[in-house]
């Protein structure tokens, strides 16, 4: 018997995300059964197409409620605050729970593809084996049988192996001419920042004291340099690549039009779905006292001792006293209520802060419009 397996992908959800003045709203589903997502929270529409059959139901918009809002433990050096998130499943924010469901939906299902790809694959093989012992050893109507069965199971391994390899879950992003713009414009200084100069992630931050460390700096930072370059999911299939950022202490951030994304590096499994509307974003000039390497394209401002006295003059008592540059960083800033919690410092002041101001201006567009509840057919 062959297997059917190209019917499987004409009735796998899909997901749009809606961009536009009128409104933002988001679908999973086909026709007859899809999760919709707006302000009002996510709601499963069933019914029969064509029959008049209808039905809605409101999922609950938070999962392990108490579980994602415990704080998150480790392990943090005694004089350091360690900025972190919390671990990526967590992150999640009310009314994407549904699409997260359909991704993780649409994994298992590839992966029994493959199962099932792999099984008829076995079959064909062995059915092979039969065929050239039956010509071999079988005369007359038994040879005709093992040809036709090695002909039949031999459709069904092309057709299976075809249905893995092309299946996926779309994910739509529709938007209208001005938020495309926005878009392009982040996009467009994101690729000028990854030009540009040098990127860290902050993991720590304490407070000095002044009188005890005799130095100028008022807080110190634990960096990690990092790299931040355009990248896809796996799990994700759009015709926009997103904007990646790659974090030292947990989960790299995805920022894609209509969400972001930090996945687990080492789990596909483990990911949050982050609302831009959840997000705050801090960004803001940086002084550093650079006892490393000045980075290209970054702006000294002025100059410091590793010891100094309270008036800013170098401390003579000590015989080992490096002249220091003082730096004119950047520093972002993103957060959510549910413990999303990222640092980054940039070394080029000017094309930074060009990025942030972009990233929040597409943030504040995506903040006004009115999230609409109204269901649309991903199928259309």
């Amino acid at each position: 018997m062959a297997w059917k397996y190209r019917k499987r992908i004409s009735v796998f959800p899909g997901f749009r995300l809606n961009l536009s003045k009128s409104g933002v709203s988001a679908t999973v589903g086909i026709k007859g059964f899809n999760v919709n997502m707006g302000k009002n929270g996510t709601y499963i529409n069933a019914g029969l197409p064509g029959t008049g059959i209808y039905d809605r139901i409101k999922l609950n918009s938070k999962a392990n409620t108490n579980q994602e809002q415990q704080e998150y433990q480790s392990q943090i050096p005694e004089d350091m605050i360690e900025i972190k998130s919390y671990q990526p499943e967590k992150l999640t924010s009310d009314g994407l729970f549904g699409l997260k469901e359909s991704i993780i939906n649409a994994r298992k299902t590839k992966e029994e593809l493959k199962i099932n790809a792999d099984e008829v694959k076995s079959k064909m093989k062995m059915a092979h084996i039969l065929m050239i012992f039956s010509y071999i050893f079988i005369f007359g109507i038994f040879v005709k049988w093992f040809k036709e069965n090695y002909k039949t199971l031999k459709a069904d391994a092309e057709d299976a192996e075809e249905t893995y390899v092309n299946f996926k879950l779309d994910i739509d992003f529709d938007m209208d001419s001005s938020i495309k713009s926005e878009y392009s414009t982040l996009n467009n200084c994101f690729t000028k920042l990854n030009a540009s100069g040098t990127v860290w992630d902050i993991t720590g931050t304490r407070s000095n004291d002044r009188a005890k460390t005799r130095s100028l700096a008022e807080t110190s930072m634990h960096r990690v340099p990092v790299s931040f370059n355009m990248d896809t999911l796996e799990y994700i299939s759009s015709k926009y690549e997103a904007m990646k950022l790659h974090n030292s202490a947990g989960g790299d951030i995805y920022i894609y039009p209509g969400f972001i994304i930090m996945a687990n590096k080492n789990n596909i499994n483990d990911f949050g779905i982050i609302d831009y509307r959840d997000i705050k974003i801090g960004h803001s000039d940086q002084n550093f006292i650079e006892s490393e390497s000045v980075p290209r394209n970054t702006k000294i401002v002025g100059k410091t001792w590793k010891y100094v006295n309270a008036n800013g003059k170098p401390d003579k008592r000590f015989k080992d006293n490096p002249e220091y540059p003082i730096t004119l960083y950047y520093k972002l800033t993103l957060e959510t209520t549910k413990g999303f919690n990222e640092w980054y410092l940039f070394s080029n002041q000017e094309t930074s802060k060009r990025f942030c101001e972009a990233l929040i201006t597409y943030r504040n567009s995506l903040v006004e419009m009115k999230w609409s509840v109204e269901t649309t057919d991903s199928n259309e």
